[in-house]
């Protein structure tokens, strides 16, 4: 399929299984309905191939128009597909879709000054769209597929596109603790952070620590669903117990309320 990276993470050359879980539309809805979720944000892989991006964008344009109550879809894209690149996502958007990503540049090929990729960036600001870029803590635990993502990067990025909405997912792999200092608390002023995959990475505590450095409207609850955030205990994905988690995080029910999806609804306009 040449698609080695996704490969990589979704069945490890290791043997030994991976914590994804497998879920169609019919087991998300299931799942979301179980957990009281009342809408979702269908993200776009970082593919190695354009194609495959349609693909991806095709489904969500789909499930967007069959579910519209319950889904919000983001688009994948290929820079490194050029003019095609760009048709494609531009044609996405005008077929339901809301923004773009999740963007891995490292695994994708291309640099954040892909002429493409800056041509993107620059009609996503014009069209006021968000863009989802994944980010990868610096330290911590190795993993099959971990792709290194220069954190100076998304300073840039904030800087060259100042009135760009940034959603930078799994926490912006520390950059809120950067949010202290001054100048980077200024040109962060449109980062969000997502919290996908929190359980296999961090403490709970993170949620009142994050709150606490850069505000609870900055932070956006995000799962990674259907991946197995508590594998040792959940065969199949699910919302729950992360939920339950978050519940028990030391937040107050205002900082709840924006974290689980009243920033969400600023940001998508559907206040």
């Amino acid at each position: 399929m040449g698609e080695d990276h996704w490969a990589e993470l979704h069945a490890p050359p290791s043997g030994k299984g991976s914590i994804v879980g497998w879920a169609d539309v019919s087991d998300l809805l299931a799942d979301m309905d179980k957990a009281g979720v009342e809408r979702a944000i269908l993200l776009g892989w970082y593919w190695e191939n354009q194609k495959t991006c349609d693909r991806q964008n095709r489904w969500h344009v789909d499930w967007v128009r069959e579910h519209p109550d319950r889904f919000i879809g983001f688009a994948a894209v290929q820079p490194m597909a050029e003019d095609r690149a760009f048709e494609s996502v531009r044609r996405a958007i005008d077929q339901g879709l809301s923004g773009i990503g999740e963007m891995l540049p490292p695994a994708q090929g291309f640099s954040h000054t892909n002429s493409t990729w800056l041509q993107i960036l620059e009609w996503a600001q014009e069209e006021k769209l968000p863009i989802t870029i994944h980010v990868t803590e610096a330290v911590g635990h190795d993993y099959p597929g971990k792709v290194e993502t220069p954190l100076a990067e998304y300073q840039w990025l904030a800087q060259q596109f100042p009135d760009l909405n940034i959603l930078l997912a799994h926490w912006g792999g520390g950059l809120p603790f950067y949010e202290l200092n001054a100048v980077c608390r200024s040109d962060f002023k449109n980062f969000f952070y997502d919290t996908a995959a929190s359980p296999l990475l961090y403490d709970k505590k993170v949620f009142r620590v994050v709150s606490d450095m850069v505000g609870a409207d900055k932070v956006l609850f995000g799962s990674d669903y259907p991946l197995r955030l508590f594998p040792k205990v959940d065969k199949k994905p699910g919302f729950e117990r992360f939920l339950e988690q978050i519940d028990n995080a030391g937040l107050t029910e205002v900082e709840k309320e924006k974290i689980l999806g009243g920033n969400a609804r600023k940001l998508f306009g559907l206040v």
